[in-house]
């Protein structure tokens, strides 16, 4: 959980601080500030969860500081010590508002609302994108097609079809195939993600890509798993889990 905090009051700023740490929350203040002007340049270039905003700040007060922003993908928490700004703070699409000086009860209660949201939300996006996997293959089978990896000497082409999973190695990623063989090329995993991106393949923790039509068994226990064809697990990570969960529930049910 990214979080950033834009207020005038230095004070109040430490007080969240404290806040926040006293609930023991897996999260990082990732940007905080007293200076609006300032945020409205430096919010778009970080990767934000939640900002915690007061409204009433000079020359450039909360909500002119969203207008301002316009398009943004992190979810608003505003705090000021004035109740009656609570109907236009929602108006301006915020995901809650939290009076000053700030109740820790209420901060963890609107945190975890915020957990269950966001997972929500996670579960949709994957379920969306699982969808569209599966159209794919009913469409088109399992794409047969090659991908050219750099070698010594040139390019060696592989079958997509016949590989079964990828591993990163730090800046290498290792490709394991069918055949039992294994390639190790000079690209990171991100990169083999992105020129596997047409063939349908699943990222299923920040190690590992594999090719779905190897998959074999997935296993909720030790942190959650995935057993290939050739007898290998692969760790799941949490943030996958739907991802794979709704993959096994939408093929159940076609």
């Amino acid at each position: 959980m990214n979080i950033a905090i834009v207020d005038d009051e230095k004070h109040c700023i430490e007080s969240l601080e404290l806040d926040l740490e006293s609930l023991s929350l897996n999260h990082h203040i990732i940007y905080k500030t007293s200076k609006p002007m300032e945020a409205l340049q430096e919010l778009p270039k970080l990767k934000v969860d939640i900002l915690f905003l007061d409204v009433e700040m000079p020359q450039l007060n909360g909500f002119e500081l969203l207008d301002q922003l316009g398009e943004f993908d992190f979810d608003v928490i505003f705090t000021t010590a004035y109740s009656e700004y609570a109907l236009q703070a929602f108006k301006n699409k915020a995901f809650n508002f939290l009076l000053k000086p700030v109740d820790v009860d209420e901060l963890e209660e609107v945190l975890a609302d915020w957990q269950k949201d966001n997972q929500k939300r996670a579960y949709l996006m994957n379920e969306s994108a699982v969808k569209e996997l599966l159209a794919k293959i009913k469409n088109e089978g399992f794409v047969k097609s090659k991908i050219a990896i750099p070698t010594v000497n040139g390019f060696e082409f592989l079958k997509t079809e016949e590989i079964l999973y990828c591993q990163s190695e730090n800046n290498y990623t290792k490709i394991f195939l069918s055949t039992g063989e294994t390639k190790l090329i000079s690209k990171t995993l991100k990169d083999v993600e992105k020129t596997l991106s047409n063939y349908m393949f699943l990222r299923i923790h920040q190690s590992y890509l594999i090719n779905p039509k190897y998959l074999k068994q997935y296993n909720k226990t030790d942190g959650g798993y995935v057993v290939m064809d050739d007898g290998n697990s692969l760790p799941v990570s949490k943030q996958k889990r739907y991802l794979l969960i709704e993959f096994f529930d939408i093929i159940s049910r076609s």
